[in-house]
């Protein structure tokens, strides 16, 4: 086991055939070029060099090959100080970002990782983008400072945002207007999004600005049938639990509750946990389907649809529907372990129906959760208190599909970006793959730093392949993200 710290120090040529055989470097290294744009990261981080075209030597080559100065690597010299030197030192390379403007390339490069994923219990990429989890995520060590990363501001010298106006790179100008009150819609710019393929059929991105270290969030709209009521599958699991939140914390004897101290009777289940299982689909307490069941037993379904038109002020959701199975538990009890009473009951189910909500809405309750502490009271999810909150932000920390992930590293930018934020839910089923996706980082290319933080939600019904509809969000996320890096895109 040997580090590229010690290839330098010994001053030490490898053949290919040794750093084959040292799995720990061909870690390191593997890490690094994901990292930097080179390689797929994730389940693809294993320690195995492979073959003369695998992405492991491939992307070495490819490495070296852009940054110059270096020898390429062969058989006979595969490491060496001055490779391992410059694998250290080197944060970015900017043809990375560059090259990924040609859309048709990126979708390639996906499909390829899509093509060679191995396969796990019959039918699951492993390495592919729904079903990548968080366990070998470059952001995985940040999650439980997610809330506090949530409170930060552009402080007006070193880290700066977009302000209430701001010319794009491709010379348009934009306006940020204040975040919509509750009930109010805002105004959707219908044609920002033209630039996604057709296989993305409904898309919704809001993407947010600060005038100063003191105001509230200002965002501008953006959506592709944005308003368009669909099946969103499971990425709407999340909105239960917000509404079981705003529910809890609007009691005044319970204003103060934390979820993280909440248990739900009768199994005496974590609140938080049962969350995490539900976005990370790790079947640790029960199915993701069956706990999505259950913080809809909070309130009768009709209710939670018009609770959510409350939110949003979209009057056509339809949101009486279940997950296709059985609540975890048939009357859960959620009770806060601080007191020893309950502070919520289930109650009937109420109406049976359809699942039918929007991309918008879906930007809209994820927005309203990761910038609840920089939204007015007339904005605010009703009642919830950060406390109880940022328990949520932790939790969906975990989403199984790792869509920004890819997309951050596919772009290279990983090494270049500080205080992360990603929070997610994907969905699926037999007619669609779709996903919706809080993120905030400071982007520390330029100088001063940029805070950028947007949300997004993408449907992407085609074509009938699950694989191809995974590979197709990926690369509509990676574009979107590219977009807001270059800044063609706010």
């Amino acid at each position: 086991m040997t580090t590229l710290q010690e290839i330098i120090s010994n001053s030490s040529s490898w053949t290919r055939d040794k750093l084959k055989a040292d799995r720990a470097l061909v870690i390191e290294i593997q890490t690094i070029l994901a990292n930097l744009g080179f390689y797929p990261g994730a389940g693809w981080i294993d320690g195995n060099l492979g073959g003369l075209t695998s992405f492991s030597w491939k992307g070495l080559i490819d490495f070296c090959t852009r940054v110059r100065s270096v020898s390429i690597p062969s058989n006979s010299v595969a490491i060496n100080p001055d490779i391992a030197q410059k694998l250290l030192d080197t944060k970015r390379v900017d043809s990375i970002l560059s090259d990924a403007a040609n859309t048709s390339v990126i979708l390639n490069k996906l499909k390829e990782i899509q093509h060679k994923s191995p396969i796990v219990n019959g039918n699951t990429p492993a390495s592919a983008f729904v079903a990548r989890t968080i366990d070998k995520s470059p952001f995985q060590k940040f999650i439980n400072d997610y809330p506090t990363y949530l409170e930060q501001k552009p402080d007006e010298t070193s880290i700066v945002s977009y302000g209430d106006s701001f010319t794009l790179s491709t010379g348009a100008t934009i306006s940020f207007s204040d975040y919509p009150n509750l009930k109010d819609v805002p105004n959707i710019d219908t044609s920002g999004l033209d630039f996604l393929s057709s296989n993305i059929s409904h898309a919704c991105v809001c993407v947010g600005s600060f005038q100063d270290s003191t105001s509230f969030i200002k965002t501008h709209w953006l959506g592709k049938k944005a308003l368009e009521t669909q099946q969103f599958y499971s990425t709407t699991k999340f909105i239960g639990v917000l509404n079981a939140i705003c529910q809890i914390n609007s009691d005044s004897q319970f204003l103060t509750t934390d979820v993280d101290d909440c248990i739900i009777e009768s199994t005496k289940l974590r609140f938080n946990s049962l969350v995490e299982d539900m976005v990370s689909y790790r079947n640790n307490f029960g199915s993701s389907n069956a706990i999505g069941a259950l913080f809809k037993r909070f309130t009768k379904r009709e209710d939670l649809e018009s609770w959510i038109k409350a939110q949003t002020g979209n009057k056509s959701i339809e949101f009486c529907g279940a997950y296709g199975e059985d609540s975890l538990i048939t009357n859960p009890n959620i009770q806060d372990t601080t007191i020893g009473k309950p502070v919520l009951k289930s109650t009937f189910t109420g109406k049976i129906g359809d699942n039918l909500i929007s991309a918008y809405d879906l930007v809209r309750l994820i927005s309203m959760l990761g910038w609840h502490l920089h939204l007015p009271s007339t904005a605010k999810l009703p009642s919830a208190q950060w406390t109880s909150l940022e328990s949520v932000v932790r939790a969906m920390g975990n989403d199984t599909a790792r869509y920004v992930d890819v997309a951050l590293e596919t772009l290279g930018v990983v090494n270049v970006i500080s205080e992360p934020v990603i929070i997610s839910k994907v969905g699926w089923g037999d007619s669609s793959m779709t996903y919706a996706a809080f993120v905030k980082f400071v982007d520390r290319r330029i100088t001063p730093s940029k805070l950028r933080t947007f949300a997004l939600a993408l449907r992407c019904p085609t074509p009938a392949s699950s694989d191809d509809r995974d590979t197709n969000l990926a690369a509509a996320v990676t574009e979107i993200v590219r977009r807001i890096l270059t800044e063609e895109l706010a």
